[in-house]
């Protein structure tokens, strides 16, 4: 088995074990050693152990939640230096851990794991929040639930900020609502990575990794029909005709009412075209 092969295998192992039982960590960084085969899993994950033993011999076993966040935005944003990339945003270097971490730059999402992966170990509640367009933390087990927004060193947002942010976001299309702000798990934060990876990487042109990406999205939802509709135009851009053939065939069979079944169709006939002249 190759290396590339392993990593895959690893992040499908990963991926289906219980929500409880994944490395949120160890699996954001399986998704960047796809991109990057030289990415040093142990060494990378260690750096976040290491951190959080620092960290650890600074909070008094004594403080509440409240109190432990404050040294944690103090030590994550001041002392290490992580901040929000304004410069440029799309990169996919935001979108892999690895880069984060040793850059100390990235976006909402990602610099979101290293705050979530630092405190979990010191024993802070956080939970990820899929607000759309800006991912955020909720710290549990005060009086009152926090949202905190780990772009702008983990400084709490209200109800109105989110309703700004979505504004802007959006421009008024998405009405705010309270499930909004909900927890999600950590499978939905690694598609969520992977949505914002695919993204990052069809915008810089790498169609081959963008496909890499819709792999790993489907293998957390074999069923999703937009990636296997975007696998075959990836494969189809690839020049690899063959494969792109069934996943388009088989996306117009299981969608017969999508919107861009004519486009579809014609990139089916072109391809059908194609891979006669071949023979």
């Amino acid at each position: 088995m190759s290396s590339s092969e392993h990593i895959r295998a690893d992040f499908i192992a990963m991926v289906r074990r219980p929500e409880a039982a994944i490395d949120l960590a160890r699996t954001a960084l399986l998704v960047a050693a796809e991109s990057d085969p030289g990415v040093d899993i142990e060494g990378q994950a260690g750096l976040l152990d290491a951190w959080a033993a620092e960290l650890r011999g600074r909070l008094d076993p004594q403080w509440n939640n409240l109190q432990k966040l404050a040294r944690l935005r103090s030590f994550v944003y001041e002392e290490l230096g992580f901040r929000g990339d304004q410069s440029d945003y799309y990169s996919p270097s935001n979108s892999l851990l690895h880069e984060v971490l040793q850059r100390r730059r990235g976006i909402p999402l990602t610099l979101a794991i290293v705050m979530m992966e630092v405190g979990w170990r010191v024993g802070i509640p956080f939970e990820g929040v899929g607000f759309p367009g800006h991912f955020l933390v909720r710290l549990t087990g005060e009086p009152r639930d926090l949202l905190l927004d780990p772009y702008q060193h983990a400084m709490s947002v209200h109800e109105e900020d989110c309703r700004r942010m979505l504004l802007h976001t959006t421009g008024g299309k998405l009405p705010f609502e309270q499930g909004l702000i909900a927890s999600v798990g950590k499978r939905a934060m690694i598609a969520r990575l992977l949505h914002t990876l695919k993204g990052a990487y069809l915008r810089s042109g790498d169609d081959r990794l963008a496909l890499t990406a819709v792999d790993r999205l489907l293998v957390l939802d074999p069923e999703d029909l937009d990636e296997r509709r975007d696998r075959g135009l990836l494969l189809f851009r690839l020049g690899r005709w063959r494969e792109s053939l069934p996943c388009l065939v088989g996306y117009l069979e299981r969608a017969p009412l999508s919107g861009d079944r004519e486009e579809i169709s014609q990139h089916v006939a072109a391809l059908r075209q194609l891979i006669a002249s071949l023979n």
